[in-house]
């Protein structure tokens, strides 16, 4: 077997597997914590942001999927539209369901989108302050 670099006599690996398993290694750590790192990669479960008892989430999620919407948009229309006054709250037509569940859905899509983009920025920003000391580090230890 030819190799392009002398031989170790004190090693089995020859220097240039040597340098190619350092850089083979390098490129796996970096590209393990770009797919770590990124914000769309990153596993959400639902049991960390909704009390769903054990083998009744189907049923917990109907409920919720009825009445938070429906609670939240009777929340905007007092605070936003009646303006947080109980006499006007008391004038709008509150039997019509669909019509409220419908507002509070749309308010909810809202801040869950804006609750989101707000985690979004939040990541890359931890991401770029944990880069930049990474980076320190390294030049620090003389790499």
């Amino acid at each position: 077997m030819d190799y392009k670099t002398k031989h170790d006599s004190k090693s089995f690996l020859s220097n240039d597997y040597r340098s190619g398993g350092k850089q083979f290694s390098q490129e796996s750590l970096a590209k393990r914590r770009e797919q770590e790192e990124d914000f769309l990669n990153q596993e959400v479960d639902y049991r960390n942001f909704v009390f769903a008892p054990e083998g009744y989430e189907g049923l917990m999620f109907f409920i919720y999927f009825l009445t938070l919407p429906y609670l939240v948009g009777l929340g905007f229309l007092f605070m936003f539209v009646a303006r947080a006054n109980y006499e006007s709250f008391l004038t709008f037509n509150l039997s019509s369901y669909f019509i409220i569940w419908a507002i509070g859905y749309e308010v909810s899509a809202v801040l869950l989108l804006i609750i989101i983009f707000l985690a979004w920025i939040n990541h890359y920003h931890n991401r770029y302050n944990r880069e930049k000391k990474r980076q320190n580090n390294k030049s620090r230890k003389g790499y």
